[in-house]
């Protein structure tokens, strides 16, 4: 499947200091500064690598063709804002929250997000390779031109969501918890499906 790549270009080396109220053009950054608050903002075609999101506060902040090497932005919210056209490469996103939101175009490369929360989420065109989403939550996530290729989707939890078309075979789907309705539809391997019919309660005789 293809997607729509971050259009970035020209950039100009920056470090990370307090920003409120603006849009931030074409900047590189890889270093930052201790105790950043960044509020109602727009990153735009910017490039962050090896930045540890820690000690940065991000309060209504956007992501349009951006890419994040070697990040970490567990714990992070953002919840009911647009992340469009964005490359997660080898990233820590442990725990952080989509809820609400609108993600086009986004890539997941060997990167992590257990415990992450996608409710109502709206995610279309995503492609997800070699990452780890244990233990993640989607209720009432709304999917289209969704892939998989080798994720570990181990205790995660897919609840009133629509996943028909969607292949796990490569996946690791050991504990995962489907509906009724989010399992309609979805492509899975031999040993998978005796996993989903003992998840349903119906016995295989071998």
């Amino acid at each position: 499947m293809k997607i729509n790549k971050p259009k970035i270009s020209d950039l100009e080396d920056d470090i990370f200091i307090n920003i409120k109220d603006e849009t931030i053009y074409n900047k590189r950054f890889n270093k930052t500064s201790d105790k950043v608050l960044i509020e109602n903002s727009i990153f735009d075609r910017c490039i962050f690598e090896n930045i540890d999101f820690t000690n940065i506060e991000l309060k209504n902040v956007e992501l349009i063709d951006c890419i994040f090497n070697k990040c970490d932005l567990s714990n992070k919210s953002f919840d009911n804002k647009l992340i469009t056209r964005i490359e997660f490469n080898g990233c820590k996103i442990l725990g952080s929250s989509f809820i609400n939101a609108s993600l086009k175009d986004i890539s997941f490369s060997s990167s992590i997000l257990q415990y992450s929360n996608f409710s109502s989420a709206s995610l279309n065109n995503i492609i997800i390779n070699e990452s780890n989403f244990s233990d993640t939550f989607f209720m009432e996530t709304k999917t289209k031109n969704i892939e998989m290729e080798k994720v570990n989707l181990t205790n995660a939890e897919f609840i009133k969501t629509n996943l028909g078309g969607i292949d796990f075979s490569s996946c690791n789907i050991n504990e995962t918890i489907f509906d009724e309705y989010s399992l309609k539809g979805i492509y899975v391997d031999t040993f998978q499906c005796k996993y989903l019919v003992g998840m349903l309660g119906v016995k295989v005789k071998e």
